[in-house]
């Protein structure tokens, strides 16, 4: 059996070194190339590691005598409140809404078409990959990571502060355009958590973001293409 404190602290770990460096090893397997197929396979593969890590912070939970309500995995105090984490749909919102031709460049870019679905087989498998985003990204980061660094710290600024810089790090594939970006989302994120209690408004905030935020990526992309293809017909679009 781990002892309670080793646990603890290897899950830490995971969440602040290695889910890092392995997602720096996508981005670099990401700027070799990609393809249909190895997309869906980076789908199942992010399934499997978000999963993995959520059971083994679960099990130093339960080392501790703690079960998932510790770190906030419980109802908000009024059902209203579950609406507060669509507060990240705002940016997704207005990009779209107000038509922006910049163009998505760089490795963000690459970053980008590698991840966003593109074909009715890949929404298909994107639905699952979301749904487990929000729920184990947002028990992992915002209530686990958020809660024992906190209390590691003695001060819950600080442990929202590192939990977003760990989940910004987390997501170190989409390059430093992306990196900064989601932890910013994580902040707001952690600003949701500690105002109303509770998890379930971040997951469904995060879920849903990432499939209206896929769906603006999506379009854009597939406009960047075609205005890269019209200004110059060899180019090749992706």
């Amino acid at each position: 059996m781990f002892h309670p404190v080793l646990l603890t602290i290897l899950t830490l770990l995971i969440l602040i070194i290695a889910l890092p460096l392995f997602s720096l090893w996508a981005g670099k397997r990401i700027r070799a190339g990609d393809a249909g197929g190895a997309r869906l396979l980076r789908y199942a593969r992010t399934v499997v590691i978000l999963w993995s890590v959520t059971a083994l912070a679960l099990y130093a939970l339960r080392l501790h005598h703690l079960d998932p309500t510790y770190v906030g995995l419980r109802p908000p105090r009024h059902p209203a409140e579950l609406l507060a984490g669509l507060i990240t749909l705002v940016a997704p919102l207005l990009a779209s809404a107000s038509g922006s031709r910049r163009v998505i460049e760089g490795e963000y870019a690459r970053a980008l078409r590698a991840v966003v679905p593109d074909t009715p087989a890949q929404w298909i498998a994107f639905v699952p990959v979301a749904a487990t985003a929000g729920i184990c990204e947002e028990f992992l980061y915002r209530g686990y990571a958020l809660t024992v660094l906190g209390a590691l710290t003695g001060s819950v600024v600080a442990g929202a502060v590192l939990s977003s810089i760990a989940f910004g790090l987390g997501h170190a594939y989409q390059g430093r355009a992306g990196m900064v970006g989601t932890a910013v989302t994580g902040s707001l994120y952690a600003i949701v958590f500690l105002m109303t209690g509770s998890l379930y408004p971040c997951m469904l905030g995060h879920f849903v973001q990432d499939m209206v935020g896929a769906a603006v990526l999506s379009r854009k992309l597939k406009g960047d293409a075609q205005s890269r293809t019209v200004a110059d017909p060899a180019a090749t679009p992706g």
